[in-house]
């Protein structure tokens, strides 16, 4: 019976839901599509867009601990772009008015723009999983919702150019018109915080299928490559008053992220156990196993005491 049955009598490990520094460990890749809403003035009294935005790509890399029951700690990093056109700009304070623009050998005109925008961003977050959802006949299903709050640092590169290379011919001006690197007032290291909202559904015990929605809130306001003037700004406005006229801004954007969760533990004492106790075996349980076989019906009677199965048939 030993030889014919062997898997079954093979030594299985106690199954725990401790949760310690090797217990409940989550990476989770997402990629989706990003874009710029609006900015938006540091006194809130301008909001809009210079720029016309489309939606670019994201894709962002997550570490995350269990801390608290259903409450995560992780770090993150991803990487984005942004996008956008804009077909007349003569209204642009910072294009028609910057003295950068306009010399003796040089005048800007207003002709079809583009911008590019390449950002990375690197921060912490903390993660709370709401109970999966349940119902009376089945007891709880493999879907739960969650919120997210980050916080961090990006950098980023911003190269705003005409759409056509002929207007660099016509009005003498060096391509890129406007690099994040290249002007004074701009900061290539800057802060954003991030709330979101999302839906998991779980494939198996260490699987998790995410769908997420996230806004983003920079303290800057030159992804799209137009840093706001005020109104007064000439050609003429000596050097050391331009500074005057910038007005800084910040941003908010949003994300549309689907995701892919791996569950893992760590075990330090499985090469030890595995020289001692060779035909011993662990078995792998995070918090949210319980969530995956249904409930049977003396579990439903349990934790429903007026639950009876004839009322499905009712």
């Amino acid at each position: 019976m030993i030889f014919l049955f062997y898997a079954e009598v093979c030594g299985q490990g106690w199954v725990v839901e401790e949760n310690n520094l090797e217990t409940n460990w989550n990476t989770t890749l997402q990629a989706g599509t990003s874009a710029l809403l609006t900015e938006f003035s540091t006194d809130m009294r301008h909001w809009g867009n210079e720029m016309n935005n489309s939606p670019g790509m994201t894709i962002n890399f997550q570490i995350a601990k269990m801390v608290w029951e259903r409450v995560d700690i992780g770090i993150e990093a991803g990487y984005s772009t942004l996008n956008g056109t804009k077909s007349n700009p003569e209204k642009i304070v910072f294009l028609n008015k910057h003295p950068v623009f306009f010399n003796n050998d040089t005048g800007f005109s207003p002709d079809p723009l583009k911008y590019n925008t390449k950002l990375f961003n690197y921060g912490i977050f903390t993660k709370y999983n709401f109970i999966n959802f349940s119902t009376w006949a089945l007891g709880f299903l493999k879907i739960n919702i969650y919120t997210r709050f980050g916080i961090g640092a990006i950098s980023y590169q911003t190269e705003l150019n005409y759409s056509n290379n002929d207007a660099y011919v016509f009005t003498g001006l060096p391509s890129p018109l406007y690099h994040i690197n290249k002007q004074e007032y701009a900061k290539p290291l800057t802060l954003y915080v991030s709330p979101a909202f999302g839906l998991n559904y779980q494939l198996n015990d260490r699987i998790f299928l995410s769908l997420e929605l996230s806004t983003h809130l920079y303290t800057t306001g030159n992804f799209d490559g137009v840093p706001r003037f005020i109104q007064g700004l000439t050609p003429e406005t000596p050097p050391e008053e331009i500074k005057s006229y910038y007005e800084p801004t910040n941003t908010l954007s949003a994300k549309i992220l689907l995701g892919l969760t791996y569950f893992f533990n760590f075990n330090s004492t499985n090469n030890k156990r595995m020289k001692e106790y060779p035909w011993f075996s662990s078995q792998y349980r995070s918090y949210y196993s319980k969530y995956q076989p249904k409930s049977t019906n003396k579990e439903r009677q349990q934790w429903l005491p007026f639950y009876n199965e004839k009322f499905e048939n009712d």
